[in-house]
């Protein structure tokens, strides 16, 4: 796995995603490696050689930039995240996403999360006070040896 630390401009993004007003994406690429993930667009959007699921950046500043953007944007619905997972295993090292939402309820701007790992759970703390609040849980299957074929780094 090759993992980038980046600074970024900005992380609070326009989402072209129906009833989604914003989306937050504090890394790119994701380590779980999913064999059907629809956001393998995203690496031509990067200079990664590695395959999808090889690499994964780091945006290291996210929660300070998205403080800024937050007091000067409209509330409206963010999506944590749109094309990777925002609790993937490095997030037990930056906690970029429990800094992010921290930002987020201080605002309270109302959230939806994607994920199909267990971390989640370290922050049930913090989804609980927001006034809107929703997470979208993957489980495609209960075999063990079926989520390693499909799903190789997921929980």
């Amino acid at each position: 796995m090759i993992v980038k630390e980046n600074l970024c401009k900005s992380i609070l993004s326009e989402s072209g995603i129906p009833s989604v007003d914003y989306s937050v994406n504090p890394y790119v690429g994701c380590q779980h490696g999913c064999v059907y993930c629809y956001a393998r667009f995203m690496k031509r959007f990067t200079r990664h050689k590695e395959d999808w699921g090889e690499f994964v950046d780091v945006r290291i500043n996210a929660p300070q930039v998205l403080a800024k953007e937050l007091s000067k944007t409209p509330k409206g619905l963010v999506m944590l995240s749109s094309v990777t997972d925002p609790y993937q295993p490095l997030e037990r090292k930056y906690e970029l996403t429990r800094n992010c939402l921290q930002k987020l309820l201080m605002h309270q701007f109302p959230v939806t999360i994607l994920t199909k790992s267990s971390l989640v759970l370290r922050d049930l703390d913090l989804l609980s006070r927001f006034s809107s609040c929703e997470v979208g849980f993957t489980i495609t299957t209960i075999v063990d040896d079926d989520r390693k074929v499909f799903e190789p780094n997921s929980s």
